[in-house]
């Protein structure tokens, strides 16, 4: 039952990565929306066949004034899954509402933050759907939907961004507490996860023509309950980030890294340890202008690990895709994408390989 890292805004907040912050400052709302469809195959050994999900999310960015800005997203997904013995599942339904407020206590210089997940999204599962939910609640497989339901909870944060010697430092932390929720159907029993606190440091400086980003970030969690009982202490979880981008004539080249790593759980009740994991992704993106339209085609790598003592092969990915940042106009922007996975998974010793491809289009409206 552990919660994945989920974030229901971000589909959103990549569709609208583009203009969404210019319209933000000259005071326009951003109303953000689309079509995403993803799946994968697999080879025989895994038990699963297929693996499909369709997504439409729907936001919107509302500057409310120079110091305030809020921000509301959710999205409709379907996902279904088809296994080797010929039996399927199907799990659909809105995901849960996010409501973000950002307040410019110091304009650029210091940030707090308020989010609150509110339950509209899918819980109470039935067997066949815990089956779907399973499968793509995963930091490897990049699925646009990976949970349909959290229950409520409410995060607060402080971020300080300051100049120190030619780079500009932020400083950020957050503390997350979560309400409880029913996950399975036919019972009333209920699920809290514990609450997190997260830390983030990034540095941010111009080198030659170019621009390098590093961040780090902790996070540390207090232990689930389940049924009122202690059902499982997540470990600590530590994400390393690196960017470089750099302008190729009227072109623009950005590459890559970050590592999620996560350290052993423990199930309290009979002291089981859960294995550690690590996911490491490198990737690039090519950003060509093609007159007032955009093409950006990008390429990235993961290499998923996982063990009891040492962190063994579990599964590589890699993808190729493309985004076309296309205006209807002043005001709306089309923005459909393709990309193509490829990769295995470690079963039993056997490595499994799989297949998928992904299509969306988004759209973007500034009023």
């Amino acid at each position: 039952m552990r919660r994945h890292v989920v974030r229901p805004l971000m589909a959103l907040a990549v569709l609208a990565a583009a203009l969404a912050p210019a319209a933000a400052a000259q005071g326009r709302r951003v109303l953000v929306s689309g079509f995403e469809f993803r799946t994968l195959s697999f080879d025989a050994g895994l038990g699963a066949k297929s693996v499909s999900e369709m997504v439409v999310p729907i936001g919107i960015l509302w500057p409310i004034s120079r110091r305030l800005t809020l921000d509301v997203g959710t999205r409709y997904a379907q996902a279904k899954r088809e296994d080797e013995d010929g039996t399927s599942g199907t799990l659909s339904g809105l995901t849960d509402l996010q409501a973000r407020a950002v307040v410019q206590v110091v304009p650029d210089r210091v940030l707090f933050t308020v989010a609150a997940n509110l339950p509209t999204g899918r819980t109470e599962l039935k067997g066949e759907e815990l089956a779907v939910a399973g499968v793509i609640a995963s930091d490897f497989l990049p699925f646009p939907v990976s949970s349909f339901g959290n229950g409520t909870n409410v995060t607060t944060g402080v971020a300080l961004a300051l100049p120190v010697a030619g780079w500009a430092i932020g400083l950020a932390g957050s503390y997350r507490v979560s309400g409880s929720f029913t996950p399975l159907a036919d019972t009333n029993l209920s699920y809290q996860a514990g609450a997190e606190m997260r830390f983030r440091v990034g540095l941010d400086r111009i080198v030659g023509q170019g621009r390098v980003s590093l961040g780090f970030t902790y996070s540390s969690f207090a232990t689930d309950e389940f049924a009122g009982l202690e059902a499982f202490s997540p470990g600590n979880r530590y994400i390393g980030q690196a960017s470089w981008s750099i302008p190729i004539g009227n072109a623009g080249l950005s590459l890559y890294a970050w590592d999620l790593y996560r350290s052993a759980g423990e199930i309290p009740i009979n002291g089981v340890t859960t294995e550690k994991q690590n996911v490491m992704a490198l990737g690039g993106a090519l950003s060509l202008q093609m007159g007032r339209s955009q093409l950006r085609p990008s390429v990235e790598y993961r290499r998923h690990t996982l063990g009891m003592d040492k962190l063994e092969a579990a599964g590589t990915l890699l993808s190729l895709g493309a985004r076309l940042q296309m205006p209807l106009g002043e005001r709306l922007t089309l923005l459909p994408a393709l990309r193509f996975d490829t990769g295995n998974i470690a079963n039993n010793g056997t490595d499994v390989s799989f297949k998928g491809i992904s299509a969306a289009v988004g759209l973007r409206a500034t009023m």
